[in-house]
């Protein structure tokens, strides 16, 4: 099963397979969470077992939303498939990511 939730004030994890019919709901589950984490927030990915374009889409809507509340966004431990797509289409260097 796919979800997001809060594992500590300001660190929130996702976990399960980032795909078209999983990214809606977690779009809105995230904002939820983000908008209740204060002025900084990391997202860990180390749960992720598959993630495509739409799991790319999903991350840049969630920085969008972050910018306009001037929350600032990090993610943590991408997974390969999810960074290699972003890294095709041009956009990995506008994913905020923590030092591993």
């Amino acid at each position: 099963m796919t979800k997001i939730e809060q594992v500590a004030p300001g660190h929130l994890m996702v976990s399960g397979q980032l795909n078209f019919d999983s990214v809606v709901m977690l779009r809105e589950q995230g904002a939820a969470l983000l908008k209740a984490a204060g002025s900084k927030c990391e997202i860990d990915l180390s749960g992720v077992t598959r993630a495509g374009s739409a799991g790319v889409s999903l991350l840049l809507s969630w920085l969008r939303y972050a910018a306009a509340r001037e929350i600032k966004l990090v993610y943590s431990h991408l997974p390969a498939d999810l960074l290699g797509v972003a890294r095709v289409s041009g956009i990995d260097q506008f994913l905020p990511t923590v030092s591993q």
